[in-house]
């Protein structure tokens, strides 16, 4: 049983619990899982201060309420360890106080990030561990990340152990790959609004870069986007700086869904407390995938894979005279479309541009003069929006066909991974897990099996960080109660974190 703490922008807890099936499968169950976003819609962006104070008065709090959803001790058992719990008054008998088992361990994001802002959960981290007599796990953000997939097939091992047969059934039927854990190595795509990139998942600890972003990450890239492009009034009602999945939603409103029930599958969840929420790990080979979800017309999306550049370009020109092309498609006379670089800059700019100016039709130019808002009207907008999501995504997408391409040849000094995991806030958005899908099975990959955690878990999680600190733990990984928190922790450096940054 383990008890976390996080911070980033989200001041995030979650109680943890290994557990063992008949068959020896690893599961494990959420407890308790709760997060507070602070509120920096003002900034329209994240404030480090704001951020900071938001965790300093929410942490302990959350901590608090935690507590209260630790496994109860039965001190019946001999077996049970009497020093290893802990008492709380009751609130429905104060006569009868509960015995609550401590956790065997605290584990914590200790980097990379805003380093104030992750000092408030190392501390707590820290100070909890030191009250408890227990060790202390500081977790790399990203490889969390990465290892979210695991976590969610613990989970659902979790939950069907008791059902075998009748989950058998039920994963012929719909999740054809529903028990599979994801085995060591598969290529990692973390797309999140701070990193973009493309990681050789080796092993527990062993992931190694293979392509990132050389200016900013798509989800930073999109955020802005959205800010431009979305209608103010959208805007001003928007209860949190995420604007990357407002965009989404603006792009794909569910009346342009031919089948609503696709709804369900964007479902979030931020709260875990007690009461155990449904969590699916979707894994199954991009052929199936597509099949699962019947056709693209039901999503409201018309995407067609582009034979070529110029095929790309007579397909997406749009009625407004614009069509945004593929990041770095023509940079360096195209050479750059053969390596693993990924850049969005250049796309955020040029839609900034097209809001502000427009195009001459005739020229297919920017105008010279300014318009007003009032000329860009709601369809260009969702177009915008739309046009934005697909080119970005067909440049991550290009990458990991470029990086499988690298692995499977055998010339990389890599070995051939057995699957793509798409992680981080970004993996949340169905436009990229369709693109994705599409343009494996249009060139020929369809076998490839692609495997994306929930949308809940996709985004920073108190859940994602217990897990990576249990899998740590159990290969033997632990920290002194001295350790710092780190602001740049280079992914290949997991084991050996730098002393100063």
């Amino acid at each position: 049983m383990r008890m976390l703490s996080t911070s980033c922008d989200d001041t995030s807890v979650a109680i943890l619990e290994e557990t063992k099936s008949a068959n020896n499968k690893t599961g494990a169950v959420l407890h308790f899982h709760k997060k507070v976003t602070s509120n920096n819609t003002s900034f329209q962006g994240v404030h480090p201060l704001v951020s900071l104070q938001s965790h300093q008065e929410n942490l302990a709090k959350l901590v608090d309420e935690a507590l209260r959803y630790l496994p109860s001790a039965d001190l019946s058992n001999k077996a049970v360890d009497h020093g290893r719990c802990m008492t709380f008054p009751s609130q429905e008998a104060p006569n009868q106080p509960w015995t609550k088992r401590l956790p065997d361990f605290v584990s914590v994001t200790r980097g990379p990030g805003m380093r104030s802002n992750l000092f408030t959960g190392v501390d707590t981290a820290k100070g909890l561990a030191a009250a408890w007599q227990v060790p202390l796990v500081g977790v790399h953000h990203m490889q969390a990340h990465a290892l979210t997939p695991r976590l969610v097939a613990a989970l659902q091992q979790h939950q069907d152990a008791g059902s075998v047969r009748s989950h058998v059934q039920e994963s012929t039927q719909h999740h054809p790959t529903i028990n599979a854990e994801p085995q060591f190595p598969f290529l990692s795509v973390l797309a999140s609004g701070g990193h973009t990139l493309l990681i050789h998942s080796a092993s527990l600890t062993d992931h190694k870069v293979l392509g990132s972003t050389s200016d900013i990450a798509v989800g930073e890239c999109l955020d802005k986007i959205a800010r431009v492009v979305l209608p103010e009034e959208l805007l001003q009602i928007a209860k949190s700086t995420m604007y990357a999945a407002l965009l989404e939603e603006f792009a794909f409103p569910l009346e342009m869904r031919k089948d609503t029930s696709i709804s369900q599958h964007t479902e979030r969840v931020t709260e875990q407390t007690g009461k155990e929420a449904r969590y699916l790990l979707e894994d199954s080979t991009a052929e199936q995938y597509i099949s699962r979800y019947q056709t693209q017309e039901a999503y409201g999306y018309g995407y067609v894979v582009p034979k070529n550049q110029e095929d790309a370009r007579r397909h997406h020109t749009t009625t407004w005279g614009w069509v945004l092309a593929q990041p770095l498609s023509k940079a360096a006379g195209g050479s750059k479309n053969k390596s693993l670089e990924m850049s969005f800059s250049g796309l955020l700019t040029y839609v900034e541009r097209l809001v502000q100016f427009g195009v001459d039709q005739n020229t297919g130019k920017l105008n010279k003069c300014e318009r007003s808002v009032g000329d860009v009207t709601i369809e260009e907008r969702r177009a915008l929006a739309r046009e934005a999501m697909r080119a970005a995504f067909e440049h991550v997408v290009g990458r990991v066909i470029l990086g499988l391409d690298q692995l499977s040849s055998g010339n990389s000094g890599f070995t051939p991974v057995k699957a793509v995991v798409m992680a981080g806030g970004v993996a949340a958005n169905l436009y990229l897990r369709w693109i994705l899908a599409s343009v494996l099975k249009s060139q020929g990959n369809g076998d490839t099996r692609i495997i994306f955690p929930p949308p809940s878990l996709c985004t920073d999680n108190a859940a994602m960080i217990a897990w990576a600190g249990i899998e740590m733990y159990h290969a033997g990984h632990s920290d002194t109660r001295s350790i710092r928190a780190i602001r740049k922790w280079p992914l290949d450096q997991i084991l050996s974190p730098p002393e100063t940054d």
